[in-house]
Parts: C-alpha cells; sequence; structure tokens
C-alpha cells in the first residue's frame, strides 16, 4: 500500500495579518511612548518655570536653570509636531486602507505568484492517481479470477481493498481539485495584478464602449462569485460527510479493537476453536485494512479544507474586484454626465434660439410658403449642428458606431441606395434652388404645385390630368427625391410664374383672311394686354440671372394651311395658376366677335354621301328601281 505525502500549502493572510499586527503594536507602544514623554516634558517645564518664578531662587542659577527651560521647550516642540506628523498620518493611512484598491493589492500580496510549485505537485497527484487506478484494475481482476475453499474470505478480503484503494484514489482526487482551484486562484491574482499595474483612470477615456466593458467585466466577476459561492456550499457539505466517515472510521477501530480483546480473552491456548480463531484472524484485517483508510480520509478532509481555502480566496478577490468596478463605473457616470454638461447646454440654447427665431424673427421676413420652408431648413439646421456637437464630444463612442458599421457598409449601402439618392436628390434641390415651395411642376406626366420637400420626398398637389383644366384634381402625389437625377422636371414658375399658351381658331377658305387675321388680333390684344405687361417687367428676373431675354412679351399670331381651312395660332402669356382662365376669356371674346360677324365663318370637318345607281344585269340588283307594285 502506497500512501501519498504532499506537502500541505500556506495559509493566506496569515503572515501578512501577523504583520499588519505587529507593526500596529509598534506604532501604538511608540505612540505611548511619546505622550507620556510629551506629559513628562510638560510637568518639567511647568516646575522649571514655577522655581524661575520664585524670587527666593540664587540668581546664579537661573543661566542655567533658563538653558534647560529652552531646551526641555524645544524638545517638548518637537514631539509635538511629530505627533502631529504621526496623527495625519495615521488618518491618510486609515482612509488609504479603506479604499477598495488597496484592500484588493493586500489580498493579492498573500496569494503566491510562482505556480511552478503547484504544477510540480499536480504532476506528482496524476502519476500517483494513475499507479492507484492501474492496482485498483489489477485488485478488480483478482476478484474475478478468485475460486476454491477459501473463496469467501479471499473475496472479503479484495473487497475490503477495494475499498480502501477507492479510498485513496477519492483523496488523490480531492487534492487534485484542490491544486486546480490553487491555479486558478494563482492565474486570477495574476490577472488582477496586471489591471492594477497597467489600469489608467477610465474617466481619462470616456466612452460608451469603456461603460459597456466594465459593466460587462462586472457581469462576468458576479456569475463567477455566485459559481464560487455554489462550490463552496458543495465543498462545505463534502467536508461535513467526510468528518461524519472519519469519525465513523475512528469508532470502527476503536470497537474492532474491544472486540479483539474479548475475544483473545475467550481463547486460550488450551482451548483452541478454529471458528473462534477465524474470527480473530478476520477482524484483526478489517482492523489492518480500517486503519489503513484513516490516513485516506484525513486527506481528504485536508484536501478539502485547502479546496474550501481558495475557493473562499477566489471570492474574496472577485469581491474585491466587483466593489473596485463599481466604484469604477460611479466614477465613469459622473465625469460622463460632467462631460455631457457642455453639450446638453449648447443643444438647449440651439433649441431656444430656432424656437426663438422660428416663432418671432422669421414671421417678419417670409410669408406663407417661404416661412414653411424657412421653418424647416431652421429646423434641418439645427439638428445638423446639434449631430455635430454630439459628434464632437462623443468621439470615441462615434469611432465604435463606425467600425461596426464598416463591417456591413456594403450591404447597408446596396440595401439603402434608393434612400442614399433620395437624401442627396434633397440636397441637391435645396443648394440649387431649381424649384420651391409653391412651384408648378411637371415630372414624368404628373403636374402638380409643390406642397413639401422632405429629406425623403416631395410632395404634389396635383394639377389637369382628367379635368383637362389647371385645377387641383384632390389628389396628393409622393415622389421619391431621386426623380432628380433620373427625369425630366419641367417648372412653370422658374424665376417668374408666367407661361405661353395658345388658341386655335380655323376659318372655312371663303372667309376673307385680312379681316379675319384683324379681328383675331384685336381680341388678342385687348383679353391679354395686362397679363403681357406683367410677364415683361416680370422677364428681367430671368435676364439677371442667365444673362439673356427670356422672350419679345407681345402677342403673336400665326397661320397655317390646314385640310378644312386656314388655322390662325393666337399666342398667349399668362400666370401659370390662371392658363386655363385665361385660354376661357379668350374662347368666350372670340365667339362673340364672330356672332357679330357673320363673314367670318369657322371650318370644321364635314361628310358628304353621294348616291348613285350601279348598272347591273338584273333589274332586280336595283334597289326601289321601280314600283314594287303594278300601277293601275
Amino acid at each position: 500500500m502506497i500512501f501519498l505525502n504532499i506537502p500541505p500549502a500556506p495559509k493566506f493572510m496569515r503572515s501578512t495579518l501577523i504583520r499588519l499586527f505587529l507593526a500596529t503594536v509598534l506604532c501604538t507602544s511608540a505612540w505611548a511612548r511619546d505622550d507620556q514623554r510629551i506629559a513628562q516634558l510638560m510637568e518639567g517645564v511647568k516646575s522649571l518655570e514655577a522655581v524661575m518664578a520664585d524670587s527666593n531662587s540664587p540668581s546664579a542659577d537661573r543661566p542655567k536653570l533658563q538653558r534647560k527651560l529652552d531646551a526641555l521647550k524645544q524638545e517638548l516642540a518637537l514631539l509635538q509636531e511629530r505627533e502631529g506628523i504621526d496623527l495625519r498620518e495615521r488618518q491618510l493611512l486609515t482612509q488609504v486602507s479603506n479604499q477598495t484598491r488597496e484592500l484588493l493589492r493586500g489580498k493579492l500580496q498573500t496569494v503566491s505568484s510562482v505556480p511552478a510549485v503547484v504544477e510540480a505537485r499536480q504532476q506528482q497527484l496524476d502519476a500517483a492517481r494513475a499507479k492507484a487506478t492501474t492496482e485498483r484494475a489489477a485488485l478488480n481482476t483478482q476478484q474475478k479470477d478468485v475460486a476454491g475453499p477459501l473463496a469467501e474470505t479471499r473475496k472479503a478480503e479484495l473487497d475490503e481493498q477495494l475499498y480502501t484503494k477507492n479510498e485513496e484514489i477519492r483523496a488523490i482526487a480531492l487534492q487534485q481539485d484542490a491544486t486546480e482551484y490553487e491555479l486558478m486562484l494563482i492565474q486570477l491574482a495574476k490577472k488582477l495584478r496586471a489591471q492594477l499595474l497597467s489600469e489608467e483612470d477610465p474617466a481619462a477615456r470616456l466612452a460608451l464602449r469603456v461603460w459597456f466593458e466594465k459593466k460587462a467585466e462586472q457581469q462576468s466577476y458576479a456569475n463567477q462569485v455566485k459559481q464560487l459561492e455554489a462550490k463552496l456550499i458543495s465543498v462545505a457539505e463534502n467536508i461535513h460527510v467526510t468528518e461524519s466517515g472519519l469519525q465513523l472510521n475512528r469508532q470502527k477501530v476503536a470497537n474492532i479493537g474491544g472486540e479483539l480483546q474479548m475475544l483473545e480473552r475467550q481463547s486460550s491456548f488450551l482451548r483452541r476453536n478454529p471458528q473462534l480463531d477465524q474470527l480473530l484472524a478476520t477482524q484483526r484485517a478489517q482492523q489492518q485494512y480500517i486503519g489503513l483508510r484513516q490516513p485516506f480520509l484525513s486527506d481528504q478532509l485536508e484536501a478539502l479544507n485547502f479546496s474550501r481555502e481558495f475557493l473562499q480566496a477566489q471570492k474574496e478577490l472577485s469581491v474585491y474586484e466587483i466593489r473596485l468596478l463599481e466604484e469604477q463605473l460611479l466614477a465613469l457616470r459622473t465625469a460622463y454626465v460632467d462631460r455631457l454638461l457642455p453639450p446638453a447646454t449648447a443643444v438647449a440654447v440651439l433649441v431656444l434660439i430656432y424656437l426663438l427665431s422660428s416663432r418671432l424673427v422669421l414671421p417678419y421676413r417670409y410669408k406663407k410658403e417661404e416661412l414653411f420652408m424657412a421653418r424647416r431648413l431652421g429646423r434641418y439646421g439645427t439638428f445638423v449642428l446639434i449631430t455635430l456637437i454630439v459628434a464632437l464630444y462623443m468621439m470615441e463612442d462615434l469611432r465604435v458606431i463606425a467600425a461596426t458599421l464598416g463591417l456591413v457598409s456594403a450591404a447597408v449601402v446596396i440595401s439603402l441606395q434608393d434612400v442614399c439618392v433620395s437624401f442627396f436628390g434633397w440636397s441637391v434641390i435645396m443648394v440649387s434652388r431649381k424649384f420651391i415651395i409653391g412651384d408648378r411642376l411637371e415630372i414624368d406626366g404628373t403636374r402638380g404645385d409643390v406642397l413639401d420637400i422632405q429629406l425623403l420626398r416631395t410632395t404634389l398637389l396635383e394639377v389637369n390630368n382628367w379635368l383637362g383644366v389647371d385645377q387641383p384634381t384632390g389628389r396628393v402625389v409622393i415622389i421619391p427625391n431621386s426623380f432628380i437625377f433620373k427625369s425630366k422636371v419641367f417648372n412653370f414658375s422658374h424665376c417668374h410664374p408666367y407661361v405661353w399658351g395658345k388658341v386655335e381658331v380655323t376659318i372655312t377658305y371663303g372667309t376673307p383672311v385680312a379681316d379675319a387675321s384683324a379681328l383675331f388680333q384685336k381680341v388678342l390684344e385687348e383679353e391679354t394686354r395686362a397679363d403681357f405687361s406683367e410677364a415683361h417687367e416680370a422677364s428681367t428676373l430671368m435676364q439677371d440671372r442667365y444673362g439673356v431675354e427670356d422672350a419679345e412679351y407681345t402677342p403673336k399670331i400665326y397661320t397655317r394651311i390646314a385640310d378644312s381651312g386656314i388655322t390662325f395660332s393666337l399666342i398667349y402669356v399668362s400666370h401659370y395658376q390662371n392658363t386655363s382662365g385665361t385660354r376661357n376669356r379668350i374662347n368666350l371674346r372670340l365667339i362673340a366677335e364672330l356672332e357679330k360677324n357673320k363673314d367670318i365663318q369657322l371650318a370644321y370637318n364635314t361628310l358628304s354621301v353621294l348616291a348613285s345607281a350601279a348598272q347591273v344585269d338584273k333589274p332586280s340588283a336595283i334597289l326601289h328601281s321601280q314600283p314594287p307594285f303594278p300601277t293601275r
């Protein structure tokens, strides 16, 4: 039978507590001696001052007494100053010792930082367990091969040996667990030491990433503490069971020893009983095997105690680290709030400026559609400024966001390409100012007045369509801003709101052309004189902007020969919102004038049907060529 002798691990915090205790005792005794010396000096100063104040004292001794008094006062002052320094030092030590970081650092000093010894012990345990497992396998083989008249006795002996070997293997396994816990403790201490050495002030680099990292680390240690608590409960239960087994083993050894003494008294050399001798041999063998198991039970209990000690140390380190992380998170939150105060103030000021300007300043300069667009642009501008301010104060967080979006940027661009194009289209619309709210546009055959220009889409109030006149249909058309890059855009009100229109009149070939032309010219000039005058004044805007004249704003009449007569095209100008009204006014005037002048005839398409009798061979082929009935 092989017993494994493994040196026990050192107790935690024993040396540190002894050093702290000795330091405290020495400091306390030094402080007590200083207080006693100060009291003695103060008493000596009072005595000397009283002696010198006595008028009966000889004058020859006064210089000597004065020098002694000065020396005592100087020494008293030095001791009092040192006592003040010691008091401040004690206060500082108390304040430092209460800090979590210092508590953690003190705890780490009690943990070994050299895992080589533990790893060597672990290798010894692995070899011992492999050897014990081989021996147990051999005992199992022997137990299966037992045969003969003494099979029962041999089998019982092998059972005891197997039981003892299992206890040995369990002791080695528990020692391996304790060694694993010790290695885990050393690794945790090494990790925490590295963090304490390399850790900078978390408030120096404020970022949400740092916050989330600290929070995740705190949660990891909290989960580790829960696992350690569960392991400690399990180890405590095993300790209780092992202590009970060890106590029971000792009781069994004592009971078997008493039984052996009683059986030995019953047996003597003169009275030999084979059954009694066999029972004595069995009891002695059982006592031997139970005695062999007792060291293994003690090793199990010791290994479990070491495991509990290592697990408890890991738990304490984790708890200290959790407290330290809580303090860092609190410091981060405080610093982050302090850092967010300036941008929050700037954002509040910007919002206040926007509200005041949109409600008080802009209404004095802009009206209706222009006021709506000015407020919209002001809102967008305020949003952009707020975004810039937040970006400047949260650059570290934006880098993380940018890095994250960079991984999926291709997918984002592909999936949101229409959105991106619409946004850039809005930018082009706002910068170029080719049309604004209130303008009338025609886009891909859809005509309407601009109601709103948003970041991604433009809203139109549809006009014309099935009505055939420039009046709203009541429908609202929403068009993505990407149309600015893909479609032709017709603006009816760019620079000035006047557009050209025409009315066509066709007269017969028999109508006097000169009279008709003079009449049409007169009607056109009289009905559109005001519109042409306003259009001429507005045309200067086009010339100022592009440097060329828009057109010659005078009534124009063009003629062409049509199939059924001569067509006159009356070209007029009108406001884009009143095109149908102007055309209707001209038409009504023309109808009235044509009713007065009967010589001017309007041409229209006619259909003439000519009937002819076809010559056929049979009379029945000519319909109604002769009466169907004979005449009388």
